[in-house]
């Protein structure tokens, strides 16, 4: 339950960020256009970044929801005593 909450919230945040990130490069493009001499024909997509981050913050959530699954199997008493 933790683990797909976790995976779910995260696919949510990536895909929001990502709608809001293209929503805002095609603005850019369009404010930007009398700047360049040759503006841009379309989006860079820097495909091998985005594969990256996207795998980095896959593996930092499912670290975190590990972390929390296996800290919520131990009594609260043995949590603190370990702080």
């Amino acid at each position: 339950m933790v683990l797909t909450e976790a995976l779910l919230l995260a696919a949510a945040g990536l895909a929001g960020g990502a709608v809001i990130g293209w929503a805002l490069s095609e603005m850019l493009i369009k404010v930007l256009t009398g700047v360049f001499d040759l503006p841009p024909a379309a989006l860079a997509v820097p495909g091998v970044y985005l594969t990256l981050t996207g795998l980095a913050a896959l593996i930092a959530v499912l670290a975190a929801a590990l972390n929390g699954i296996r800290s919520a199997r131990r009594p609260a008493v043995e949590e603190l005593r370990d702080l």
